[in-house]
């Protein structure tokens, strides 16, 4: 499983959203990687030349080297895979790990803030750690100012902490956080990062960081931020950021946090803000879950149709017209349940829906939903919406 997810990075590159766009259809990097060797035409011209010089069993050699140097992995199709990070828009299609990784299990809260970091800012973050209990796993980077001194007094407190690099593990960055990582290491932290080891630090990927950073997390909590200040991008990540009210709202260290806060974002007022945060997010996702069950059995009420004049004549819109898939492989080839499904949604005056193909076929859901997509593939269906209409 392990080595499609290897071959999607080097295929497409670690940065490139494709991937989460072939997993978010496909659902698995195995079929992502089975679609594509059926029909390149699923990604430009640019990324299909570079996908053929990268083959599974390169992929599968990557992987095993990848273990042999101590490093773990967590796929999209894992179950630790840090569930808040699929709601991104381009979510990290792997995760490398270095550490104990139960911690992902703990209630996660991001805590990040400025590298110069204010004298008044330093006296406060000991204060705010020391409030974590053990069901608690601090997020956040190695950087300079706030994040160190965060990490440095989670550690001394006994606070878990997970750190997210903008690069491989195999690369130590900030440069001089190479005895703090070990210290981190140590005391039973957690490193990840969503690059192959190997992969050097680039300006595209602080911002990736900051999107996994503020992501993983229900919570984050910004203890200090300028106007131009990252940590605001990745509060904007978060689902709930607070941020640490300025201690001087007129020094411009705080400009970022004053901001906020004017358009709306809470401030933190003791542990009290953070319980109050986690507890609001899990009741609104329950309230989701409870209403996505009843959307499910939910019947569509029936309306009927006015009587049409005997004289007056219907008219309809114009229908739109529909791109179809050009056929990879011969119509005539399709067997069993395929060519079932294929004269079924051939005959069909309309473009078919799936609770009329389950009614017509009594093919179980999940089975019906591969043998669509593959057929989707290899181009003999074309998907309208939630519906699809045949080749001929």
């Amino acid at each position: 499983m392990e080595k499609y997810y290897i071959w999607l990075l080097l295929a497409f590159g670690e940065s490139e959203p494709k991937t989460s766009e072939l997993l978010k259809r496909f659902g698995t990097a195995e079929k992502a990687y089975n679609a594509f060797c059926k029909n390149v035409a699923l990604v430009g011209p640019e990324l299909t030349a570079k996908a053929a010089s990268v083959s599974i069993e390169k992929a599968a050699k990557a992987y095993e080297s990848i273990l042999a140097d101590g490093y773990g992995m967590i796929t999209w199709e894992s179950p630790n895979y840090p569930e808040h990070l699929r709601r991104l828009a381009d979510p990290p299609c792997a995760l490398f790990t270095l550490g104990d990784a139960s911690l992902l299990r703990k209630k996660l809260i991001t805590v990040v803030g400025a590298r110069a970091i204010t004298p008044q800012t330093s006296a406060a973050i000991p204060q705010i750690i020391t409030q974590f209990g053990n069901e608690y796993a601090i997020v956040s980077s190695l950087s300079e100012g706030c994040d160190q001194l965060t990490c440095l007094n989670a550690l001394h407190s006994g606070v878990s902490f997970i750190e997210i690099l903008p690069c491989g593990l195999a690369q130590t960055y900030p440069t001089g956080s190479r005895t703090l990582r070990r210290f981190l290491l140590t005391n039973g932290g957690l490193l990840i990062s969503e690059f192959l080891p190997k992969t050097k630090p680039n300006p595209g990927s602080f911002l990736r960081r900051s999107r996994i950073i503020g992501g993983i997390s229900r919570v984050t909590l910004v203890l200090q931020a300028g106007e131009k200040s990252g940590s605001l991008a990745t509060a904007e990540f978060s689902e709930a950021p607070l941020f640490l009210p300025p201690f001087d709202c007129t020094r411009s260290e705080y400009k970022g946090a004053i901001n906020a806060m004017r358009d709306g974002a809470k401030p933190y007022l003791g542990h009290y803000s953070i319980e109050k945060a986690f507890a609001r997010i899990e009741t609104n996702e329950r309230a989701a879950a409870e209403n996505i069950q009843k959307q499910k059995f939910r019947k569509k009420p029936t309306k009927e149709k006015p009587a049409q004049p005997a004289e007056t004549k219907k008219t309809t819109a114009p229908k739109k017209q529909v791109i179809l898939n050009k056929p990879l492989i011969p119509l005539d080839s399709l067997e069993g349940e395929r060519a079932v499904l294929y004269k079924l949604i051939l005959g069909s005056a309309e473009p078919i829906g799936l609770e009329e193909i389950i009614a017509k076929t009594e093919i179980p859901p999940a089975k019906l939903s591969e043998l669509l997509l593959d057929m989707e593939i290899d181009g003999v269906i074309t998907a309208v919406g939630t519906r699809y209409v045949a080749a001929s």
